[in-house]
């Protein structure tokens, strides 16, 4: 075999390997998460998780299926320990008040809380794999199982125990993204109508309990729940 016909079949091997190599590269990098916008899209909030329309009833102290009776809510990012902040809203409740989805998805998960009987964080993505987690702690009488899919409104469960008189569920957004897992603000991600009726509850919180009011329900930036 010539010199020539020898360079000549090793250059179209190099070549083949070359090509290989670019084909794995691009299979690699179209198959990532961060590079699918589908994982990347951000939630839209159009249902609140608890019933917070109004008005204020004195009779129960109710607003919604809220209890107002102090703390009556927790903004995103309230210092609760030295180094632990509120990763969600939490909303203290009447008792059995429906949980309620807030957005269409998947539930992802189903875990139970620990040294809370029949108490559930239930996790919900928009497809397997996505980035943005809604986050339901404190939940009982879940009405669905892991992998179904649910839409806004639907009724989750009921609101986990605080005491005799009033009950309790958070509602958090968490974010994968750099390795990291942080919590946002809810409001970031609210339509015009979930955040409005979160204005107005803060606006009567505020009206009826002077001594403790809040700017914002939104206190601080992203934090590491």
């Amino acid at each position: 075999m010539s010199r020539q016909n020898i360079k000549v079949k090793n250059g179209k091997r190099r070549g083949l390997i070359i090509c290989t190599l670019l084909v794995i590269i691009l299979l690699v990098t179209s198959c990532s998460d961060d590079d699918d916008p589908a994982v990347n899209i951000p939630p839209i909030l159009s249902v609140t998780p608890i019933d917070i329309s109004g008005p204020y009833f004195p009779s129960d102290s109710s607003y919604g299926d809220m209890k107002f009776i102090f703390p009556v809510l927790t903004p995103f990012g309230l210092q609760l320990e030295q180094f632990q902040y509120s990763p969600g809203f939490e909303y203290f409740t009447k008792i059995d008040a429906p949980v309620r989805v807030v957005t269409r998805g998947i539930i992802e998960a189903i875990v139970a809380n620990p040294q809370l009987e029949g108490d559930w964080e239930v996790h919900v993505t928009s497809l397997p794999g996505a980035n943005y987690t809604i986050i339901y702690d404190h939940v009982l009488n879940v009405n669905f199982l892991e992998g179904t899919p649910v839409e806004a409104g639907e009724t989750l469960g009921t609101a986990g125990f605080w005491n005799d008189d009033m009950g309790r569920t958070v509602l958090q957004v968490n974010l994968y993204s750099d390795n990291q897992t942080r919590a946002l603000c809810p409001l970031e991600f609210g339509d015009s109508t979930f955040l409005a009726q979160h204005k107005q509850l803060l606006s009567e919180y505020n009206a009826r309990f002077p001594n403790a009011t809040y700017d914002t329900l939104c206190l601080t930036g992203p934090i590491i729940p």
